[in-house]
């Protein structure tokens, strides 16, 4: 039951990040946020390049790389934008559509069939979603919809699921041409790299993640961030995939508690019975496809 232990704690470190990022939002731009994360969360996964014998990095390799790359900085800067404009309890939530996006994109493009499993799962990802916003349903029924359109956090978020629903194909595929240990570190330097060009490029002041106010909260937003990657891939490569995301989506209704505790964010019980409800849509999507 190891596996499972390694997922439920890359659930708590993936909704911490979460947290840690929307406190850090407040007072600094998303793009000097991002690389504060990076710059300190890049040492730690770089470290799994000295175990394990390198492999043999290929065309194929790199060019899964730089196809991730734009796609991974896209998605990543909207995730902090969708923090910094909305409460985290309202948008985090949103990204358990991922699933919903992987397996409607494999019909469409890979003419996959939705099995019946699938199907209702969906539905039940789509129900969370709707009772996320289910305070306003006094105003109509469909007014939780029109919520969501009109909460720019909550758009960008779906964006950010449908990105990363792309990402997390290529990403297995990068695994698979390298190693669990190796592509972590090669895979987040190089988009450390490409974020630092693209800050020093906007002439963004990421003096400020070195300043003694704020170095505190940066390097644990790096470790937070290294920790959710390493149980990430360490829980994966011991129990089938759709295994460990089910659990490893518990993170939405994580990520409803911090919204309470820390930002004494509204409308809790709603979205709590959302974020709950689109956990268990994300558990028959996935034991279905597994």
């Amino acid at each position: 039951m190891t596996w499972l232990f390694l997922s439920l704690a890359c659930a708590f470190f993936s909704a911490s990040v979460a947290c840690l990022s929307k406190f850090l939002l407040r007072r600094h731009g998303e793009l000097a946020v991002m690389w504060g994360m990076y710059a300190f969360a890049v040492p730690i996964l770089g470290l799994g390049l000295f175990f394990g014998p390198a492999p043999q990095l290929g065309a194929g390799f790199w060019k899964v790389v730089a196809f991730l790359l734009p796609l991974e900085i896209c998605a990543v800067l909207l995730y902090f934008k969708s923090l910094k404009l909305s409460p985290i309890s309202l948008v985090f939530p949103f990204l358990g559509l991922t699933p919903v996006f992987t397996i409607l994109t494999s019909d469409i493009l890979l003419g996959e069939s939705l099995t019946t499993t699938g199907v209702a799962g969906v539905i039940i990802v789509s129900a969370g979603a709707y009772l996320l916003n289910a305070n306003t349903i006094r105003r109509g029924f469909l007014a939780p919809l029109k919520s969501i359109a009109r909460e720019k956090g909550s758009m960008l978020m779906i964006l950010v699921a449908f990105i990363f629903a792309l990402t997390s194909v290529l990403g297995k595929r990068g695994v698979m041409l390298s190693s669990p240990l190796y592509f972590p570190g090669i895979y987040h330097g190089a988009l450390f790299l490409a974020i630092t060009v693209i800050a020093l490029g906007r002439r963004q002041n990421i003096k400020i993640v070195f300043r003694k106010s704020e170095i505190a909260l940066f390097v644990s937003l790096g470790i937070l961030f290294a920790a959710a990657i390493f149980f990430h891939y360490r829980a994966i490569s011991m129990i089938q995939a759709s295994y460990m995301i089910s659990v490893k989506r518990l993170s939405l209704v994580i990520s409803v508690i911090y919204g309470a505790f820390f930002f004494g964010e509204k409308n809790i019980g709603f979205r709590l019975l959302g974020a709950f409800v689109m956990f268990l849509g994300v558990v028959t999507l996935t034991l279905g496809a597994g």
